[in-house]
């Protein structure tokens, strides 16, 4: 808020925005820049920081380049796309390598992937459980690092029957070849510098949802850096002057970081939720220094007794001003949390304000506010090409407490683990139900071979999620459910799968197989109806999409083992993730060997309506010998009857033998451990070796922060035993 007025020759001399303050000097003769240039440095150094961590991603980068699926990897995650036509269908099959065991080791693969009675040839693989970490002598010499002797690669195939060593170990040499390159991160490589692992432990211990050490100290640096350029080779007013104009360089940065298809995201390979923590706290800084700015003005008017005279000609200062406290005001958490609409509404018209208004203040503002409508149209821009307008189908799952959602339409075109914003055109969710977009997590894999669409299970906890789950829940309009609340589909559904398996198996005619299920291709022509969703209640929506995903271009396939984590309705994280390492391990084209997922739920009825799905896995996995794959289920509520009866009555008589119940929240410092220590760390070497542990984790703060614990607790040489461990994190807090 600098005034038009002040006199030309005392604003140079302050370091000030005048003409000639770009050419005035001290009394020590000596050059000073002006403000504008000050903070323009300023600004440019943060770029400086940006590209140093983007150039931290290159190897990563160009090992998944190199990869054939690393080239499809990168080029996903963009668009969501329709399904193919039938022509570049037939051709992509032609390109796939998907493994299907022999019956003869002399014979080629005849073996049928229908659902017969009959068990997988790799149903009862290598146990790498341990049970009570009973390890039988002969493989029980600890290593350095701790954990049993690992098996060499004789011994692990030792463990299958003759007939099929010599399939195994072919499995394994081509899947080796097709393997993508492993990388480490760099948080990996500086694991054994001293204090590297203090950088990821929370700054606040009791706090759940707060920042690491690493990111305390980014924030640290950042504010003495913008403390220092305000105050460096300045005095009086030129501070109040350096203060505004930092705000003003800095706007097109703190838009980028806050943007949804980010230029600085892109380049460091990270979604907007991930980088969105410094978009904040940049945020606040620059509405610090504008309330200084503003205050230090007024204290100076009133000095010289001219504070109405220069308030009412400087409006448009005061309307900038206005612009930034909106957002500022209505970005605190208190509005964040509570009101989101509050918090969004303020933010465009606060910014749209400032950026017009600021223009008028300073004629120089001009091109930093052009700048930054460049960002902004770029961003609204993209997600015009990202967003589908699109008919979606509704079901309400009782067991679950949520609302599947099925876009038929879009097959193709992200990857697992990230997620699409809706909005619903309907009255049914509210009068201004189009004006909101609400993220929700992928549960599906992008082009699976039966064309299933995007998939989305959305827990009915807010305002918006419960006016979803009742409008797909409308009597008439299918469910899991009748009027009487009776479970009427589900069991039948499974049933009538294994009969058909059984019956055509007697009769020696296979029906048209899905590859990418091992379910007959007829069943999962419409999932929906495969599990006994019923019909479900359409409405049309706008899916806006894929955001988010790995960061640092890494690839999940170039790890040894995955152990991934979800709370409650972050399971549609685990499933994505679960799935996609599968499909590549089936492609030849993964290293990963081991599986784990553990699903932390209230109640273990939530089980109910992804068993088909979880089924479907555990069925896939049972054709790979070289893959294991276990899932448990920790409940905190009792058991009700109800629950046991439905899973009495599952064909089998019980659950799927990779699917385990366990009651009360687990330890992850020992399911941690276990999963590296004992299972991972026995895994037979080839001739890479093991190339790491990929930590997942999807859901609440509380989790996260568990699940880390958990991993901190590792021990280096055990870390270094297993190709080094690595955290990918996706919670609820942004």
């Amino acid at each position: 808020m600098s005034s038009n007025s002040t006199n030309t020759n005392s604003t140079a001399a302050t370091g000030g925005t005048g003409p000639s303050s770009s050419g005035g000097k001290s009394s020590t003769s000596m050059v000073i820049p002006n403000n504008e240039t000050f903070a323009a440095l300023f600004g440019l150094s943060l770029l400086f920081v940006i590209v140093f961590f983007a150039v931290l991603t290159v190897p990563r980068l160009l090992a998944s380049l190199h990869h054939q699926r690393g080239k499809a990897f990168f080029r996903e995650g963009w668009l969501l796309k329709p399904k193919k036509s039938a022509a570049a269908r037939a051709k992509d099959a032609l390109r796939r390598s998907v493994f299907l065991p022999p019956a003869q080791p002399t014979r080629q693969p005849t073996l049928r992937r229908g659902l017969v009675t009959s068990p997988a040839p790799f149903a009862n693989d290598i146990d790498y459980s341990d049970e009570g970490h009973g390890v039988p002598a002969s493989a029980s010499v600890n290593i350095e690092g701790g954990g049993a002797r690992p098996m060499s690669v004789a011994e692990e195939e030792g463990k299958y029957p003759a007939h099929l060593r010599t399939l195994v170990r072919h499995h394994r040499e081509v899947r080796s070849a097709g393997a993508p390159a492993h990388v480490p991160s760099t948080s990996t490589i500086l694991r054994s510098l001293p204090f590297a692992p203090w950088f990821s432990r929370p700054f606040f211990p009791n706090h759940v949802d707060g920042a690491s050490n690493g990111q305390a100290c980014m924030y640290l640096l950042y504010a003495a850096g913008f403390i220092v350029v305000a105050f460096l080779m300045t005095s009086g007013t030129g501070n109040l002057k350096r203060s505004g104009w930092l705000v003003i360089v800095q706007t097109p940065l703190v838009v980028s970081l806050g943007s949804k298809n980010s230029l600085v995201g892109f380049f460091l390979g990270r979604g907007y939720e991930k980088i969105n923590f410094f978009h904040r706290w940049m945020g606040q800084l620059m509405f610090i220094a504008s309330l200084y700015h503003v205050i230090g003005y007024l204290i100076l008017w009133i000095r010289r007794n001219v504070e109405a005279r220069q308030s009412a000609t400087h409006i448009e200062a005061w309307a900038a001003f206005a612009g930034f406290a909106m957002i500022g005001v209505f970005s605190l958490p208190v509005f964040r949390r509570s009101s989101y609409r509050l918090f969004f509404n303020a933010h465009w018209i606060g910014y749209l304000t400032y950026l017009i208004a600021i223009c008028y203040h300073v004629e120089e503002a001009l091109y930093w506010s052009l700048a930054t409508f460049f960002i902004l149209g770029l961003d609204y821009i993209c997600r015009l090409f990202k967003s589908h307008f699109t008919t979606v189908t509704l079901t309400a799952l009782p067991d679950f407490g949520a609302t599947r959602i099925e876009v038929p339409r879009l097959t193709r075109g992200w990857k697992a683990g990230q997620h699409v914003r809706l909005r619903a055109f309907t009255f049914k969710l509210g009068l201004f139900a189009f004006a909101e977009a609400h993220p929700f997590t992928i549960a599906s894999v992008s082009e699976t071979r039966n064309g299933q669409g995007v998939i989305l299970y959305v827990k009915s906890a807010g305002n918006w999620t419960k006016k979803l789950y009742d409008a797909a829940a409308e009597p008439g309009k299918g469910g899991l459910e009748n009027g009487n609340g009776t479970f009427l589909n589900f069991n039948a559904s499974l049933a009538s799968l294994e009969t058909l398996g059984r019956e055509e198996a007697a009769e020696g005619k296979g029906p048209a197989l899905d590859d990418e299920k091992g379910l007959p291709a007829a069943a999962t022509t419409s999932t929906r109806t495969l599990v006994g969703f019923g019909s479900g209640t359409t409405m049309k929506m706008v899916v806006e999409g894929p955001y988010g995903g790995p960061c640092g271009h890494m690839m999940r396939s170039s790890f040894t083992s995955s152990f991934v984590v979800a709370g409650g309705s972050g399971i549609t994280y685990g499933l994505s993730v679960v799935e996609e390492l599968i499909r590549d391990v089936e492609k030849l084209q993964s290293r990963t060997r081991l599986i784990g997922l553990y699903w932390i739920v209230t109640d273990p009825a939530c089980l109910i309506p992804l068993l088909p799905t979880l089924t479907s896995l555990s069925n896939r996995v049972s054709y790979i010998p070289t893959l294991r794959f276990t899932l448990t289920v920790h409940y905190t509520r009792a058991v009700s009857p109800a629950f046991s009866a439905k899973v009495k009555s599952l064909p089998g008589g019980g659950l799927p033998r990779d699917i385990h119940l366990e009651p009360g929240r687990p330890n992850f410092k020992t399911a941690v451990e276990d999963f590296v220590k004992w299972k991972t760390n026995r895994l037979a070497r080839g001739s890479d070796g093991l190339s790491g542990v990929l930590v997942g984790i999807c859901g609440p703060g509380a989790l996260a922060r568990s699940v880390r614990e958990g991993v901190d607790a590792l021990d280096d040489d055990l870390r270094r035993s297993v190709g080094g461990v690595e955290i990918e994190e996706e919670t609820f807090n942004w």
